[in-house]
């Protein structure tokens, strides 16, 4: 499973603290955290927890939420209708799962790199960046990311060339949002 970390700005911002508040906490040794490559603090949700609680400090719902979140899932869509209507299936059906959405292929690249989503549904044809292209960067970064490809422009030829490029699976339009689930919660990747 993998582990859930914090970055001070994400810690400050459920805690409705400045940043600065939560670096000292890190800076003094109190709350326990590592230095990336660059010099940024981060922190893991275990370690978060328990230093919330040994200071009776109370975790907000939000972040409660997101300690106990189960998958982080990315929906990249640019219809926003459906777009809407995928985000309220998983928000209310799987209520423990983190989702973001993204509606074009550059704000799906930036919100893998930040939010490091276990599953992305990933619609094929966007404005900028084609679904092609943003599975195969998202297989090529190493993440153990799960990839759903969807599309309603449904072809043996798109069905192939997505594979080829690296999703795991493949929807086409209108699909059964069960069976999506059913899908994700027997990959293996978490």
């Amino acid at each position: 499973m993998r582990q859930k970390i914090f970055s001070t700005f994400e810690i400050a911002k459920m805690l409705e603290l400045s940043p600065g508040t939560v670096a000292n906490w890190v800076d003094a040794g109190r709350l326990k955290a590592y230095s990336t490559l660059g010099g940024h603090r981060r922190i893991k949700a275990e370690d978060l927890e328990v230093f919330l609680k040994e200071n009776k400090i109370p975790a907000p719902p939000e972040l409660v939420e997101r300690l106990h979140a189960e998958k982080k899932v990315l929906i990249v869509e640019d219809d926003v209708k459906f777009l809407k209507l995928t985000e309220r299936f998983f928000k209310t059906f799987r209520r423990k799962w983190e989702v973001f959405t993204a509606r074009d292929g550059f704000q799906a690249g930036a919100l893998v790199g930040s939010v490091k989503p276990d599953v992305v549904i990933l619609d094929i044809m966007l404005p900028d960046i084609n679904g092609f292209k943003v599975c195969e960067m998202i297989k090529a970064a190493g993440k153990q990311t799960l990839v759903i490809a969807i599309t309603g422009y449904d072809s043996d030829e798109i069905r192939r060339k997505i594979l080829a490029a690296g999703a795991d699976a493949y929807y086409a339009k209108p699909f059964d949002f069960e069976e999506l689930v059913e899908r994700i919660e027997s990959w293996g990747g978490k």
